[in-house]
């Protein structure tokens, strides 16, 4: 058997798909993507909500590293409203037993680390808007999305 390579040879690109039911059919019609389907996993959800959360941010004019500290500082604070409404909820629930008593005190124990670490990020915050030698407009735009 002689391949001759110079001539152009037919080719057959039809797709192996199964035949598909007239309820299938409607179905790829009405997705944008016949066959494929995508599921985000709890973190992929959450880090998805947290990427558009934080698109203000991301679109600002301002240093990667400003960018990353402010992105910390919100992830902070809503540690800490969460730990705060944990301690409401404990609180709520009385503390008739000693290991009530010892969760609040854990409770209270992670949210003043979680203060701590916020001071820390704010801090550091400061320093790298004084290093970076931000414009006005840029110190205003870092300060309005650090609230």
């Amino acid at each position: 058997m002689q391949i001759n390579t110079l001539q152009p040879q037919p080719a057959s690109l039809k797709l192996n798909l199964p035949q598909q039911t007239a309820a299938t059919r409607t179905a790829t019609n009405n997705s944008t993507m016949p066959g494929a389907y995508v599921s985000l996993s709890e973190l992929g959800k959450t880090k998805a909500k947290q990427a558009e959360k934080n698109k203000d941010i991301d679109d600002s004019n301002l240093p990667d590293t400003i960018k990353q500290i402010l992105k910390t500082i919100r992830d902070l604070k809503q540690q800490i409203a969460d730990k705060q409404a944990e301690i409401d909820k404990a609180k709520q629930d009385g503390l008739q037993s000693e290991q009530q008593r010892e969760k609040l005190k854990l409770l209270q124990t992670e949210l003043s680390m979680l203060n701590s670490a916020l001071g820390s990020a704010q801090q550091s915050l400061n320093k790298a808007m004084q290093q970076q030698d931000l414009s006005d407009e840029q110190i205003q735009t870092a300060l309005s999305l650090m609230v």
